[in-house]
């Protein structure tokens, strides 16, 4: 049976690729070692010659350098190993771009739930490939994980994050405009749908097409919401 990278295996490894580096850098029996093992990989690894090729020497001689290249390397090379071609930039060169990840707090923002949903769900499996971290770990889950709803559709998390912040963006624009704006605007909507104010067009017509019907309760509300907006203006 040929020996693969299943999903969880790519989570774990791209979550603690930065702790990985570092052990690579520091743990290893000496330095020349550590530097070997980078030399050996970086050339090994497919899709890399732009990225050897703007390397030199000085990167071994700065600990924080050298361990962010290890970074760049792994993230690399994991890529290559599950056949993500996303992974190099047009250049060539390895992107540097890390695959974004949430702690379940955050994810509890996105979704609307408590951080006790969010664990939960992991239990469940709702996050694909995700499982509830060790001891004295955090869990990290990356925006690229499959989140299955309730109803088995599927989705990302990515997916959901900018869905979250669109609704946000939206929100936040419609408090950023006064009540009466807001009103006045949407009748504005409907006097051009309706080629004229509300009186001489829907107001004065006896037989109304349901869409019609709901398109006057709302336009309406919105002339009466109008109204006050106007008397509390002249206050």
């Amino acid at each position: 049976m040929d020996m693969g990278i299943t999903r969880v295996e790519k989570n774990i490894f791209s979550q603690n690729t930065d702790e990985i580096a570092s052990e690579l850098v520091q743990s290893l029996s000496n330095s020349d070692n550590s530097i070997l093992l980078f030399k050996v990989l970086a050339l090994a690894v497919k899709n890399n010659a732009e990225f050897v090729r703007s390397l030199d020497e000085s990167i071994f001689e700065d600990a924080d350098i050298f361990r962010e290249k290890y970074v760049t390397l792994l993230k690399h090379a994991l890529s290559q190993a599950v056949d993500v071609p996303t992974g190099i930039t047009d250049s060539g060169v390895p992107s540097t771009e890390v695959v974004r990840s949430y702690t379940p707090k955050e994810l509890s923002v996105f979704f609307g739930v408590s951080i006790t949903t969010i664990f939960n769900w992991i239990d469940q499996g709702r996050f694909m490939g995700i499982q509830r971290a060790g001891s004295n770990k955090h869990n990290l889950i990356p925006d690229d994980t499959t989140y299955v709803y309730g109803s088995g559709k599927r989705t990302t998390i990515k997916d959901i994050v900018t869905m979250w912040k669109k609704e946000e963006a939206e929100h936040q624009s419609t408090i950023e405009v006064s009540d009466l704006d807001y009103h006045t605007g949407q009748i504005a909507l409907y006097e051009d749908k309706y080629k004229g104010e509300f009186e001489r067009t829907l107001g004065t017509k006896l037989n109304l097409t349901p869409e019609e019907e709901t398109d006057a309760q709302v336009w309406k509300h919105h002339l009466g919401r109008q109204r006050l907006g106007f008397k509390d203006t002249e206050k």
